[in-house]
């Protein structure tokens, strides 16, 4: 299983295939604390003018000092707004940083597309309530971010460990605490008092953090490749190669010619979609197969 990090790079590295604009790069000679205004790197022929990133920070350089090989950070000391540029965050940096001259795909553009897709998949994500039951509570609390119980089970008081099925319950989506109204679940049948219930039920997929693994999210690892894809295109649609600006002089000689059509960008953005949907679809249909088994009776 992948962290958000590793997800990134993971990203990062398979959607350079479909752009044609070659990163000039270099790296930090020394550290960078999170409010130094200059970066001493190892090649400042790589950086011109412009947005650098380094780790997840974005920077805007105001120019570079070949001299003294370094890149000054447009700012002062007491307002320094070359650094966390473009709502990014102000952090230090080890040396030997990569240091990358005006990104296409930022990696904070990344993982905001990576846990867009998670937040917007409409995946019946699986998890589990457990509480005691004590034979007097009218209702039981359940988290917030419940969509529909899948199955209510209790503990049967003998030795073979099965979990006895409970076929009445409902949920009372505006049942009031004593101090805000949230959503319980009522037990139209009583099991044995003092043994633990067991609530299976279904929420939609959350976002994840740097190094949360894609399972902290509540989907299986098996929906990596669903939302490398779903990134992927979301961050197509944002750049035409056609329209691409060139970083440097530098890169430009490089660079191999090869014309673009405008709007091809668009056209692999529609591609990754239909793989991300196809995929999704699948994912859903393997998780409805093994789990969603509602079981409840009404009366």
């Amino acid at each position: 299983m992948s962290t958000l990090n590793q997800i990134t790079d993971q990203v990062a590295s398979e959607i350079t295939g479909y752009v044609r604009n070659q990163e000039s790069v270099t790296y930090a000679v020394n550290a960078v604390t999170a409010t130094d205004l200059t970066v001493t790197v190892d090649d400042t022929t790589a950086i011109s003018k412009g947005i650098v990133e380094i780790d997840d920070e974005l920077l805007y350089v105001k120019k570079s000092v070949a001299s003294s090989g370094s890149l000054q950070i447009l700012g002062s000391t007491s307002n320094p707004v070359g650094r966390a540029w473009r709502s990014t965050a102000a952090t230090s940096h080890v040396a030997g940083s990569i240091v990358r001259n005006n990104p296409i795909f930022p990696r904070s553009q990344i993982k905001r597309a990576v846990n867009e897709t998670i937040k917007g998949m409409i995946f019946p994500c699986i998890a589990n309530e457990t509480f005691t039951f004590d034979g007097s509570t009218y209702a039981y609390e359940m988290p917030s971010t419940l969509v529909d119980i899948t199955g209510v089970s209790w503990e049967l008081p003998d030795a073979s460990g099965v979990w006895g099925i409970i076929k009445r319950w409902r949920i009372d989506t505006n049942y009031y605490n004593g101090t805000t109204t949230t959503q319980a679940i009522i037990l139209n049948e009583a099991p044995e008092p003092g043994k633990s219930v067991r609530v299976q039920y279904t929420k939609y997929p959350t976002a994840i953090t740097d190094s949360q693994e894609i399972t902290v999210s509540g989907l299986p690892a098996s929906c990596e490749d669903v939302v490398r894809l779903g990134a992927m295109y979301r961050l197509l649609t944002t750049v035409d190669p056609a329209k691409t600006v060139v970083t440097s002089v530098e890169s430009n000689a490089m660079d191999r010619y090869s014309p673009v059509t405008a709007g091809s960008s668009t056209s692999a953005a529609k591609y990754i979609f239909q793989l991300y949907t196809v995929r999704l679809q699948e994912e859903i249909a393997k998780q409805q197969s093994n789990f969603l088994n509602t079981i409840q009776y009404s009366r």
